[in-house]
């Protein structure tokens, strides 16, 4: 751990006092400290020469808990420069064989490990960056426990089984907010799943969303809301095409960050702050450009994106995770340092 720590303090003086310097010498109005950054965004007084961004992408094996976690959280937040570090959370869900047994499916503190992620960035950047753990719905974990080809058939067939299995998970969810509040955490990146298209013909009385996904979702999300600072909704598409946003209108949530599309219809940002009356994250598709364009053509779509946005209500981004994070933190960087209007080509 010595090692490691020694690493990414060599990081944070090499790249965060520099910045800090320009940002004294070039924009005074600009806050140093990143959490009073997105404080003002929110409110609606950040000064619009500075657009806030984050991006954040899944590291693969060997970087979801441990030293070598948070190597790759700090090294993607210091050299991608992004206004607030969100945790991924990558830990393992134990494959379920048969839902029949009575005793939880996870024990209380499951997320434990995870928690243990939280604390250690936390001791790095803490202070003045809001770390955000990423919060998974009910669903998400159920389907990382039982598998996406048997989710349905349970929902149908075996309905006290299937919410016994999600109040299962919600309660190691709820057990790893708290423990997350009371290590420090002042801010969560809360997601759902489970409104796409794919789940309205499952005949589950009063509807497979209404039944499943809202109750847990509002539990969950009520409960990352509570005495914190903020959070952001992402509404995620990752088992296919949605057709109706209005559904999540009454969920908690500072900042949305939504899909690209809507029913087949190209949905931007301007048109998802008008629906939510929220500031907005995204502008970027996470399966296109990042990682495909280069730095410089990365910069020019974020000046549109900025140009085309809601002026004071956007923060850059992309619509989900972005493939291979570390690989590209040069097309991260351009894009973040872009809408902090301080890219220079080299």
């Amino acid at each position: 751990m010595r090692k490691i720590r020694l690493f990414l303090l060599a990081l944070l003086l090499v790249i965060i006092c520099p910045a800090v310097y320009a940002q004294h010498q070039c924009c005074k109005t600009i806050p140093a400290n990143k959490k009073e950054i997105v404080d003002r965004f929110i409110a609606g007084t950040l000064d619009p020469s500075y657009t806030p961004a984050l991006f954040f992408g899944h590291f693969g094996n060997g970087k979801q808990l441990g030293e070598e976690a948070v190597k790759a959280h700090l090294t993607l937040f210091l050299k991608g420069g992004a206004d607030i570090l969100k945790v991924q959370t990558e830990q393992p869900m134990p494959h379920v064989q048969d839902l029949s047994m009575d005793t939880p499916l996870v024990p209380e503190d499951y997320y434990r490990p995870t928690l243990e992620l939280i604390k250690e960035i936390l001791s790095y950047v803490g202070n003045d960056v809001y770390v955000m753990p990423t919060i998974l719905s009910t669903h998400q974990v159920a389907r990382q426990g039982f598998g996406d080809d048997r989710l349905p058939t349970y929902a149908v067939e075996r309905p006290k089984a299937y919410k016994r299995m999600l109040d299962s998970y919600t309660k190691a969810i709820l057990w790893f907010i708290r423990e997350c509040k009371a290590a420090g955490v002042e801010a969560f990146f809360t997601a759902t799943q489970g409104g796409e298209k794919k789940f309205y013909d499952l005949k589950v009385p009063n509807g497979f969303y209404e039944t499943y996904i809202r109750p847990y979702d509002l539990e969950v999300m009520g409960e990352a809301n509570k005495d914190t600072k903020m959070t952001i909704l992402h509404i995620c598409d990752w088992e296919g095409p949605m057709d109706d946003l209005t559904r999540y209108l009454d969920y908690p949530g500072k900042i949305v960050n939504v899909p690209l599309s809507i029913d087949g219809k190209p949905l931007s940002p301007k048109e998802t702050y008008k629906l939510f009356g929220r500031p907005v994250l995204g502008g970027f598709n996470r399966k296109a450009e990042i990682g495909k364009a280069s730095p410089e053509r990365i910069a020019e779509m974020t000046r549109q994106i900025i140009a085309d946005g809601p002026v004071g209500h956007l923060m850059i981004g992309a619509d989900c995770s972005v493939p291979s994070p570390l690989d590209n933190t040069d097309k991260i960087h351009a894009a973040v340092s872009t809408a902090h209007g301080k890219y220079v080509i080299a």
